[in-house]
């Protein structure tokens, strides 16, 4: 093996343990998802939320409901190495909190406007 095919090897297998944030040796859809929206470096914040947002509209109903939002946060959770789930860290309280914040139609879901030009903090 040459040096070339050796570093090639090294960043690869690098590569794919960044992206199998739970370490189990696949690279689950969530995991794909998150890389894919997320990891894109190109075009604005708002584009890239755009792209977040169609992927986690898992109803095609073009709304975020609490469920949706709630594994939206928990693939995050995995990306960022974050095991604890419970009180305010809790998925679905979180989504709740969000959505309470940002939903200016009162529907109780996000729309893409109010995903995108939300400001949680």
């Amino acid at each position: 093996m040459q040096i070339y095919d050796l570093l090639y090897f090294s960043f690869q297998r690098t590569l794919f343990n960044v992206i199998d944030t739970n370490h189990d040796n696949t690279i689950d859809f969530n995991e794909f998802l998150f890389l894919a929206a997320i990891g894109n470096r190109t075009g604005s914040l708002d584009a890239r939320l755009d792209i977040v947002f169609d992927l986690w509209d898992v109803s095609n109903d073009g709304l975020l409901d609490q469920n949706e939002l709630a594994h939206l946060i928990s693939a995050t959770y995995d990306r960022a190495g974050e095991k604890n789930r419970q009180g305010d860290q809790d998925p679905h309280k979180r989504a709740k909190e969000i959505i309470m914040k940002l939903d200016i139609h009162g529907n109780k879901k996000l729309d893409k406007t109010e995903f995108i030009n939300g400001d949680v903090y």
